[in-house]
């Protein structure tokens, strides 16, 4: 039976949760049990964040209901009738905001909390625990200790009506007006009888202390405060625990592992501020492919809360940071335009990207293996700062890490320095080639000239590389230079063949012939100084766009023309060698003039991009057919 308080009001309704929320509730409610204290972090975190909505809103708007009550969060325990009560003083809800943020996943992070989750073992209880934080589930967490849970919410405006919401999680629940008459979010739970522990307010403040201590305002429960709401980063450095530091990850991030650094930065001159900042050493879901990447760094002003994605403070290539930034030196009124064009905000930027690029750098020379896991985890989001941050290009580069030739794993990186101290004495260049991944750089035939040379060259398979090469040019005064370049010069190591210069003549003629019959196809043809077992490669012209680069550009703009490439045949190869001998006795074979354009389609499988795949096949039935009769014939 529901108490008079909440029984519903005018305009009920009874709607249906979406089927993504129905599986999680039931997942919550079965499988994460042993964890299910984490639901007072969620419902917590949720209050204080709508605190910080409303005080920051107050600044600039005294229209809003309740200007002046505290901000607060209160914890009441009712044995009696078995419910938990969680109040704050927060933004409140609209009637349209409940069904937004309860009834829907558009802002918990369920549908990826789902698919991350069905994949772990029943045995994996504790990665189920960090899950939680890492997507938010949030409010839906309650549903593990819940039989019924009533909400009661008004928003700030001062117009605003209050709403009631109330479901056991069984998948639907109900909404209607109530007569909440403060602004704020009141959230009672009934407590189920196998989890009457939370009834004890001991329990309860032990929770907020291990997973809430850092909560900007005070919890209270049963009128007792539980929580220390002086700012973390304000503190004496000296007087701060590792552990509390990474307690205030946690409370930051919702992740219970230990971030893989952090820096307590205190500012005094020429301004005033205050930072925490952490790298972890996870990347949330879906980090690399956010389509609205941002900064989560939280900006404060004199221990006011402004804002949690503060694009003004660090740079975009930097976002897997997570802190807090406060500073005494903007005014508490300061909105997001003026940000932009804050000479402190510039201060403040400088100084921060600054200590993280010294923090990676740390970590790389003095912990390798695990410089090796954040490259893993957010390499390719470095890489950016490339063509992002001119002025800290060279530490940047410093930091990049790619495979190498020298390594038969792709999984093994090597930093430029380490490329550039191992480069042969007469070596004046960085040599590296770009592609679709690291995988398919590996296999390419432009390879083998360096290979037979012992000469290391980089494979660049991540999509940014190409900005990445064109932003650096150079590093150590060595320039890199492509592979796949037609103007490569490898001076004195270029591959020396065997019998070609007694066939000169068969092989100028051949290269003359590919020349008329490849006209649409590529832009020239040559004989080749850098191939060793491939018949043929094809490479970029002097001044023209990269394969890899057209690649994305065509991606971006169907309308893009790529250039045409130019072949580069080996004439010690058999293939090339017979093409020749035909091309004496029957200059006029339609064979011959089918095999031409199959060594183009040859280099174009090789590298995945072959447009007719259908007519390959054709000509390849054709060449197989006429191999295995002259073959029956010799038998």
């Amino acid at each position: 039976m529901s108490d008079d308080n909440d029984k519903m009001g005018e305009g009920a309704e009874e709607r249906t949760f979406q089927t993504e929320v129905q599986q999680l509730l039931q997942i919550l409610i079965h499988s994460l049990y042993t964890h299910s204290e984490v639901f007072l972090r969620e419902l917590i975190s949720n209050a204080s964040d709508a605190l910080d909505k409303v005080h920051f809103r107050s600044l600039t708007d005294r229209d809003i209901t309740d200007p002046d009550a505290s901000l607060e969060i209160e914890i009441e325990v009712n044995k009696s009738s078995k419910t938990l009560t969680i109040r704050d003083t927060g933004i409140g809800m609209t009637r349209e905001e409940v069904n937004e943020n309860i009834g829907t996943i558009a802002h918990s992070g369920s549908a990826e909390f789902l698919k991350e989750i069905a994949q772990l073992k029943d045995e994996d209880e504790s990665k189920k625990l960090q899950l939680i934080g890492q997507f938010g589930v949030g409010f839906y967490a309650v549903f593990m200790i819940a039989e019924r849970v009533v909400v009661n919410t008004r928003s700030a405006d001062d117009d605003a009506e209050a709403v009631q919401w109330e479901s056991t999680g069984a998948g639907t629940y109900n909404i209607s007006k109530t007569d909440k008459s403060d602004r704020g979010t009141e959230i009672k739970i009934y407590v189920r009888s196998d989890c009457e522990e939370y009834l004890d307010a001991h329990r309860l403040e032990d929770i907020i202390k291990r997973h809430s201590g850092f909560v900007a305002y005070p919890i209270k429960v049963a009128g007792k405060q539980a929580n220390d709401t002086a700012a973390i980063w304000t503190r004496l450095r000296t007087e701060i625990t590792d552990a509390q530091y990474e307690e205030f990850f946690t409370h930051l991030t919702g992740d219970p592992d230990k971030p893989m650094a952090y820096e307590h930065i205190v500012v005094d001159v020429p301004i005033q501020f205050y930072s925490i900042i952490y790298i972890p050493k996870q990347a949330p879901m879906n980090f690399l492919f956010n389509p609205e990447p941002k900064v989560s760094l939280n900006l404060y002003v004199r221990r006011v809360f402004i804002q949690d994605d503060c694009k003004e403070l660090l740079p975009l290539y930097l976002r897997f940071v997570r802190g807090t930034v406060d500073c005494d030196d903007l005014p508490l009124n300061v909105s997001r335009e003026t940000l932009q064009h804050n000479p402190v905000m510039a201060k403040i930027r400088n100084t921060l990207v600054r200590r993280i690029l010294g923090m990676l750098e740390d970590i790389m020379k003095n912990r390798p293996d695990e410089y090796e896991k954040f490259w893993k985890a957010y390499g390719m989001v470095l890489k950016e700062g490339m063509a992002m941050d001119f002025e800290n290009k060279d530490k940047v580069a410093s930091l990049l890490r790619f495979p190498s030739s020298l390594s038969d794993n792709v999984e093994d990186t090597i930093s430029l320095q380490e490329y550039v101290d191992r480069m042969q004495s007469e070596q004046e260049e960085i040599f590296y080639l770009t592609g679709e991944n690291a995988e398919a750089v590996a296999q390419s035939p432009l390879l083998e000239a360096f290979r037979e040379r012992s000469i290391e060259v980089l494979y660049l398979g991540d999509p940014v590389d190409e900005w990445v090469v064109n932003a650096l040019q150079e590093f150590d005064n060595k320039k890199l230079k492509a592979i796949d370049d037609e103007d490569l010069d490898l001076g004195d190591n270029k591959v020396k063949l065997e019998g070609v210069e007694e066939n000169r003549e068969r092989t100028i003629e051949l290269i003359d012939f590919l020349k008329k019959e490849l006209t649409e196809q590529v832009s020239d043809v040559k004989e080749s100084t850098r191939l060793t077992g491939s018949p043929c490669v094809l490479v970029t012209p002097k001044g023209g766009m990269g394969r890899n680069m057209e690649r994305l550009m065509q991606a971006a703009d169907r309308e893009f023309a790529p250039t045409k490439r130019l072949l580069e045949i080996n004439p010690s190869h058999a293939i090339i060698r017979n093409m020749g001998e035909i091309l004496t006795r029957n200059r006029d074979s339609e064979e011959l003039k089918e095999w031409a354009h199959l060594l183009v389609d040859y280099v174009l499988i090789g590298e995945g991009t072959v447009s007719d795949p259908q007519k390959v096949t054709r000509t390849l039935s054709k060449v197989l057919s006429s191999a295995t009769e002259l073959r029956v014939k010799e038998l």
